[in-house]
């Protein structure tokens, strides 16, 4: 017997003010369920003791202890997280009740366990409270999904990004080369595709085109190092490789994180631009 079924045909036949719905009430009871609306009422009401007996009895101090054991944890994750925070605390300031991201944050530490989670979450509560508006809700959305391995994967792949350029396509061509390069790296590719579909990384590359002379230079920012190409002959509306760009929530959770800059990386961007007409300066 379906409980919404019946709770429903007891509610039509016990409470409308209409004789026919009434008689047409008691007839679906003793045509589907032989029994009366008065019967299936009685029946509703003892059912209902019982289940308000077993929740008084056996459910509710389990489900106390259970939601005891949630607000300790909670409690205990936010309390980790807000010694984290103030750290990095620069100034006094105020925050509206409407800055959804900097209260969203807060909340959201309280699921987090992780200490590495909990550090960068930290740093983004304390930048937004030194500087609101400096974040955006994008970020907060992307970091509900985001766990420590996720982050382990941001910060590796971090190492092949080239600041105001991005993540080079060629990078993850099939050649020979490129493929035994990647190996040498430990660099899995369906990872670097995980991090799209989170939406830390623009899953379309985009390409720019530059005019330059020859001998004129061209500089690569890797984290702070210039790498410095010259060129080898004039080149009109040369395209630059493909890159892939971080969103703007990857760009300002990466900032957070240790990133690890490659030598074999350098070597590999030498090589690229060599084929594309290009001698290294460094």
């Amino acid at each position: 017997m379906d409980p919404l079924i019946t709770k429903e045909l007891i509610e039509l036949g016990t409470q409308t003010v209409s004789k026919p719905v009434a008689s047409f009430s008691e007839l679906i009871a003793l045509k589907f369920f032989g029994k009366s609306i008065a019967r299936l009422k009685a029946e509703a009401q003892v059912e209902g003791d019982k289940v308000l007996s077993k929740w008084e009895e056996v459910e509710k101090p389990l489900w106390l202890q259970a939601e005891a054991i949630k607000m300790n944890r909670q409690y205990e994750n936010f309390g980790n997280t807000l010694k984290e925070v103030s750290k990095y605390i620069t100034k006094e300031n105020n925050i509206s009740n409407d800055n959804d991201l900097f209260w969203g944050l807060l909340e959201h530490s309280k699921e987090i366990s992780n200490k590495d989670v909990q550090e960068l979450i930290a740093k983004i509560i304390a930048g937004e409270y030194n500087a609101p508006g400096t974040y955006s809700m994008s970020t907060l959305q992307i970091l509900k999904s985001l766990g420590k391995k996720d982050l382990e994967k941001l910060s590796f792949f971090s190492g092949f990004y080239l600041t105001g350029r991005g993540f080079f396509r060629d990078f993850f061509n099939i050649k020979e080369k490129t493929s035994n390069l990647r190996i040498k790296l430990k660099v899995n590719y369906t990872d670097f595709l995980e991090l799209q579909n989170l939406g830390l990384i623009q899953s379309g590359g985009y390409v720019t085109s530059i005019t330059i002379k020859k001998d004129e230079l061209l500089a690569l920012n890797y984290y702070g190092e210039n790498l410095i190409f010259k060129a080898t002959k004039d080149f009109e509306k040369w395209n630059f490789p493909e890159c892939y760009e971080f969103t703007n929530a990857g760009k300002e959770i990466i900032q957070h994180l240790k990133i690890n800059k490659k030598d074999e990386f350098k070597e590999y961007l030498k090589e690229l631009f060599k084929e594309k007409g290009f001698e290294s300066q460094n």
